[in-house]
């Protein structure tokens, strides 16, 4: 599996900031309100302290962009990742966080799930067809969404970016 080239972050998270779609007062996944992908508890973590709506409403999409770049993108390791397996770990950590997508893929490679892009989870996942480790991600994803009461998303859907 050849690791995704540098540049596929800026397609990957077009994607993603698309299908999550601009301000929302209560999006399900985060509980909250949410902006281009990004819940209260990232933005905070992001700003260093409280976010609130009014900051999520001001927040664009390449505000957005660079927040998933730095807390989401760089922690998966996705440059690592063929094109396919990048988006759908993308989108899934976008939702549930880095460590449970990364513990997830781990778990689909057979590897010790330690929640980091160690190396034996990047040897693994380059050895596998890249197509089927995104479909194994995404139907991943969706069980993890399924569990909890959430729809199929069309992130979760896409084949690559």
């Amino acid at each position: 599996m050849t690791p995704a080239a540098p540049d596929r972050f800026d397609a990957c998270a077009a994607a993603v900031i698309a299908a999550r779609g601009p301000f929302l007062p209560h999006d399900p996944v985060f509980e909250g309100p949410s902006a281009h992908g990004i819940g209260l508890g990232l933005l905070s973590v992001w700003v260093g302290g409280p976010a609130d709506e009014t900051a999520l409403r001001r927040l664009g999409a390449d505000g957005a962009a660079r927040i998933l770049r730095q807390m989401v993108w760089a922690p998966l390791d996705a440059d690592h990742l063929a094109a396919g397996p990048d988006l759908a770990l993308f989108a899934y950590a976008a939702e549930a966080g880095t460590m449970q997508a990364l513990t997830d893929l781990q778990m689909e490679l057979g590897v010790a799930p330690t929640g980091a892009p160690d190396a034996a989870t990047v040897a693994t996942a380059a050895a596998r067809e890249p197509a089927l480790l995104a479909r194994a991600i995404r139907r991943r994803h969706e069980a993890w969404r399924h569990a909890r009461g959430l729809e199929r998303h069309e992130t979760t859907m896409r084949p690559a970016c």
